[in-house]
């Protein structure tokens, strides 16, 4: 059987070739410059039961490109692809998106009803287009899918499966919904689409036949083939040093001195952004990321860092080590927290550059869990594994002015008695 990563860098070759995608290389990892669109939708389709969305403008090739990954990994046609996927606008039933059952079994005397699903409900390759034309009590339909992996209708539950979920979503107009926060945090990465460049541009005006048409030119997996991505994936072992920084990253944004349990997803109605932070000990430090957010991250955020960590270290050639985690972090994050509008509307972001905002946050973060938290990460693991004494370790790490060590290292210690 083909290399699988052999085909991909066909497939990625063959989309810039065909003038299928020349998206600008925005994200380097590990030294690697790719396109941020394509390989985060590429570490998707390596993985199963992840849902990415890509946001930006009209005609920064969303939806196509996602449906030519489509066609090629799930061997089907461009066509095909577009008749599958769930397009948003705010009369969209359920019965179009999910399933609906035949009249003429109504009249059937056990009244065992069949639901007759979708094909985009059947598919393992779920996109749903403009998702934010959908009103709140439509998103509730997809975060039940993500949720549980499981379709309900009509009393009928469809099993999923392991599925590539994909959304798009343009910006805020006139006839758009904002998206549910539960929501937004079972999707693991948001990627901007950008429009392409000049010379980009100038490469699409060469293009001489259609997408559909050229979309027949690309590779094909095989069934087999896209079915051994995610153990080639998970496969690949993170270094120590990633595994570390990931959980210290996921403290820095939810730790919180004032929240109920130190944890600031468990805040009500008072956030950093509305005087929550005023005369904390920590407020104002900029080498915190605590004031500096309004919302805390869930656990989920944690396995996500890790997949697509794993993910774009496969697709790349490189280690699962910190330049992969600082590449792929940010995407991760930037659409599940708020930033302090004091700090976004201020130059060098002037409240436009909300991405570069986050991946600064998270630089600084692992910067530190990597240089000034190395003795206080030693003393708390040396305690842990028995080689000090847990009163020993408090004495120690007592003296150490960090929010994971005050708010969480101690208190586990304490509990160790």
């Amino acid at each position: 059987m083909p290399d699988p990563l052999s085909k991909i860098t066909d497939l990625v070759r063959s989309l810039e070739e065909l003038r299928l995608h020349l998206g600008r290389k925005d994200l380097v990892v590990g030294g690697v410059s790719v396109n941020s669109q394509l390989y985060f939708s590429l570490a998707n389709s390596c993985l199963r039961n992840h849902a990415i969305l890509l946001y930006g403008g009209m005609g920064a090739n969303k939806t196509t490109l996602i449906n030519l990954l489509g066609a090629s990994f799930m061997n089907l046609s461009f066509d095909e692809m577009e008749n599958i996927m769930v397009s948003g606008h705010p009369e969209q039933t359920e019965e179009k998106i999910v399933g609906f059952l035949d009249p003429r079994q109504w009249s059937q005397a056990d009244n065992d009803l069949e639901v007759l699903w979708t094909p985009w409900t059947k598919s393992r390759w779920k996109l749903i287009n403009e998702i934010n034309r959908f009103p709140s009590g439509k998103q509730n339909l997809f975060l039940e899918i993500l949720q549980k992996r499981k379709i309900s209708y009509a009393g009928k539950v469809l099993e999923a499966g392991d599925t590539c979920y994909f959304a798009t979503m343009n910006p805020d107009f006139s006839s758009t919904y904002p998206l549910d926060e539960a929501l937004l945090d079972r999707i693991s990465v948001c990627v901007p689409a950008m429009q392409p460049d000049f010379l980009g541009s100038l490469a699409l005006g060469e293009r001489k036949l259609e997408v559909r048409d050229l979309a027949k030119e690309l590779p094909r997996f095989s069934l087999e083939e896209f079915e051994t991505l995610p153990q080639n994936v998970a496969a690949i072992n993170i270094e120590g040093q990633a595994e570390l920084a990931i959980i210290s990253l996921l403290k820095d944004f939810t730790l919180c001195e004032r929240a109920p349990g130190y944890d600031k997803t468990q805040l009500p109605s008072s956030k950093p952004s509305r005087g929550l932070c005023n005369g904390c000990h920590y407020f104002n430090n900029p080498e915190l990321c605590c004031w500096q957010v309004d919302e805390g991250l869930s656990d989920r955020v944690r396995q996500d860092l890790r997949d697509f960590t794993r993910a774009l270290a496969f697709l790349t050639g490189r280690k699962a080590g910190i330049e992969v985690l600082k590449a792929v972090a940010p995407y991760l994050i930037w659409h599940r927290v708020t930033p302090n509008r004091s700090l976004l509307d201020r130059p060098p972001y002037y409240a436009a550059k909300k991405l570069a905002f986050v991946t600064d946050l998270v630089e600084k973060s692992i910067n530190r869990t990597l240089n000034e938290r190395g003795e206080m990460n030693m003393i708390f693991s040396s305690a842990v594994d028995g080689e000090i004494s847990w009163k020993e370790a408090i004495k120690e790490l007592s003296d150490y002015d960090d929010p994971i060590a005050r708010l969480d290292y101690l208190p586990a210690l304490e509990r160790m008695r």
